[in-house]
């Protein structure tokens, strides 16, 4: 119920709209880098560093560190409480509320950053203020990932790579050797044209990440902003779109 099918979303303007999804992920992942010299979207990282640092007895960075997967987590949270919750209680899921919450974040994270609350633009992490505007942006991707996880049931991520990458080198052993034809074949084909596309975004998001960050500091978020905004209006077509979809369904099972 009010979720993407395999075919539509690998039609080509949803495609369009994961390599936006993966260039806003990397360029926030590595604004972060840039910002405070962390990662923001790289929970596996934190993970690891959480142990370490509880192997150190280290345990004030150790719950500092557990901080980031716990905002990804919550931004998941938020997320899947207006979408696959109401979902799984047979009513109509926000996702076009989720993408409102994200530019507005953002535009506020630009400010707080221009006044000064987040301190030096590039100082090491070592100040409170630098965890928050961290969190804040590990709470963003878990937003994102999580909503569109949802309304693909699960088969598009945005937010990292590990998983896209796992699924081209499956998907690539399903087209070599598994002998898959006719229509299977054509959306396997465009399933891994959609994850390298997301994969190549990605990285070109980090890119101009670099370029734009070091030269305008906390005003680079207004670069997500933009694309957070076409998001949004993006998802309001889609969204349009699935009320379509399911009205005429209940008419056809009503026998209207």
């Amino acid at each position: 119920m009010y979720r993407l099918e395999r075919e539509e979303f690998l039609r080509p303007r949803q495609v369009a709209l994961w390599s936006v999804l993966g260039f806003q992920a990397g360029f926030i992942n590595a604004f972060g880098f840039l910002a405070c010299g962390r990662y923001v979207s790289h929970v596996t990282g934190f993970g690891t560093q959480f142990g370490l640092a509880l192997g150190d007895q280290r345990l004030s960075f150790a719950l500092e560190m557990l901080g980031f997967p716990l905002s990804f987590i919550f931004g998941s949270f938020m997320s899947g409480a207006i979408t696959i919750a109401r979902i799984e209680r047979g009513l109509k899921p926000h996702f076009e509320k989720v993408m409102f919450i994200l530019p507005i974040i953002i535009l506020m994270l630009i400010f707080l950053g221009q006044y000064g609350l987040f301190g030096t633009f590039g100082e090491q992490l070592i100040l409170f203020h630098d965890f928050i505007l961290l969190y804040f942006l590990s709470f963003l991707c878990g937003m994102q990932n999580g909503c569109f996880a949802t309304l693909t049931r699960g088969q598009i991520r945005t937010t990292h790579l590990t998983g896209i990458s796992t699924d081209i080198g499956s998907d690539l052993a399903r087209l070599f050797f598994g002998g898959l034809k006719g229509e299977e074949k054509r959306l396997t084909q465009m399933a891994n044209f959609s994850r390298v596309s997301t994969f190549f975004f990605f990285s070109l998001g980090s890119i101009v990440s670099v370029l734009v960050s070091r030269s305008v500091g906390y005003f680079a978020l207004s670069v997500p902003f933009v694309t957070s905004i076409i998001v949004l209006i993006s998802m309001r077509y889609i969204s349009m779109e699935l009320d379509q979809k399911y009205q005429s369904s209940e008419r056809i099972t009503a026998g209207v």
